[in-house]
């Protein structure tokens, strides 16, 4: 039997989560980095399959100051921008850029990696 195309893509290569980080600060009230998984309130979790980096992806990413570490896409989502942080297994990214595509439902997600978290 012949299978039918989805007109939705699969989002199988893990588990990602929208983070915003917790508003603790120091003595002298400057904002702390985190540094565990603590550190990070968890706003939404989400599927997502990492996406080939094209070269003008990573010149976009090189002209924003910034460096491309991996790229991924997911559903549609409103409430993700980015102010918020990915973290995928124990490694916490930045948001270079959310590339929506209304059509299919999808975005892409540009990422630059901060740092592993314990």
């Amino acid at each position: 039997m012949k299978r039918k195309n989805s007109r939705f893509s699969t989002f199988n290569d893990g588990m990602l989560y929208v983070c915003k980080p917790e508003s603790e600060r120091t003595s002298f009230n400057a904002v702390k980095n985190p540094t565990h998984k603590t550190d990070i309130a968890k706003i939404e979790k989400l599927a997502f399959c990492e996406m080939s980096k094209r070269e003008e992806d990573m010149d976009f990413a090189e002209s924003q100051g910034r460096t491309l570490t991996t790229k991924v896409k997911t559903r549609l989502r409103e409430n993700i921008s980015k102010l918020n942080q990915i973290l995928i297994d124990k490694t916490l990214y930045s948001i270079i850029k959310i590339d929506k595509d209304r059509a299919r439902e999808e975005m892409y997600i540009y990422l630059e990696e901060v740092r592993e978290l314990s």
